[in-house]
């Protein structure tokens, strides 16, 4: 069995629900698609959670996806993380750490000490108070921003590709090649139709794909793709697909009930 799960942005809740629902005996493996943080409460601890899995079951079992999210979280790292120039103060005007409570203040909160936040919301100047956090964060985290930063992009079996939100499909056989991290993190629109491989993603809440705001499980289009992110921050819905690997089938697993074999949607 292969199990996904994608987009769970700080839901540690969900999370520990739907992981109710795994069996990681014998070869069954389990593979999450990127999005750990930012909008939920609880982003640090989906992070550490989900890293203890991975040491736990070992990294065959246990794969870890980098999303958009993530990829956001450690350029900030980057950005920050030397002596920034005037010229380049005055050429950052935005970044992960924003006042928005769905992204950089929301996560942060649960990566460093309430002191350590009270510390760099005091302090006026932007670029400064970037530099202080990202100093304060890696202080903290230093394993778990070590861990963040050897997520793979995607993950490929013989008849699927896993990923975060998608390839270059007009590259076919070639879409290792013709796919940037861009593409691989943040493609929009998402691919339907007819592909070489199955593709299972997350990034885009299957709700927009399926353009129907009460639509919120796994959706299918009867050919190439299985999307999985049913907006859980703002639905409470985490989805979680099983792979059947001597059958072949997709299904949905859900709490209280059967798994259900995944239909196109129509």
């Amino acid at each position: 069995m292969i199990y996904a799960m994608s987009d769970i942005h700080g839901c540690i809740g969900q999370l520990e629900e739907m992981l109710k629902l795994t069996d990681l005996t014998g070869d069954n493996k389990i593979i999450f698609l990127g999005d750990y943080i930012d909008y939920g409460y609880d982003s640090g601890e989906v992070l550490r959670k989900i890293q203890k899995i991975q040491c736990e079951y070992g990294e065959e079992k246990v794969i870890v996806l980098k999303g958009n999210h993530e990829a956001m979280f450690l350029e900030w790292i980057d950005d920050f993380s030397k002596e920034l120039t005037e010229e380049d103060k005055d050429l950052i005007y935005d970044t992960w750490l924003t006042t928005d409570e769905k992204y950089g203040y929301n996560t942060l909160k649960t990566l460093i000490r309430k002191e350590s936040l009270d510390r760099i919301k005091g302090i006026t100047d932007f670029a400064d108070r970037n530099m202080e956090a990202v100093k304060l964060v890696k202080e903290e985290n230093r394993e778990l921003i070590n861990w963040m930063q050897k997520m793979p992009l995607f993950y490929e079996t013989e008849p699927q590709i896993f990923i975060h939100a998608g390839v270059d499909e007009e590259a076919g056989e070639y879409w290792k090649w013709g796919s940037d991290e861009n593409m691989f993190l943040g493609k929009i629109p998402p691919s339907k139709g007819q592909f070489i491989k199955t593709l299972i993603a997350g990034h885009i809440g299957t709700s927009s794909i399926a353009r129907d705001r009460d639509f919120h499980d796994i959706y299918f289009d009867g050919k190439s793709h299985y999307y999985i992110d049913g907006s859980v921050y703002s639905h409470g819905k985490l989805n979680l697909l099983c792979y059947d690997e001597k059958t072949c089938d997709y299904r949905q697993i859900e709490a209280g009930s059967t798994p259900k074999k995944i239909t196109p949607y129509i």
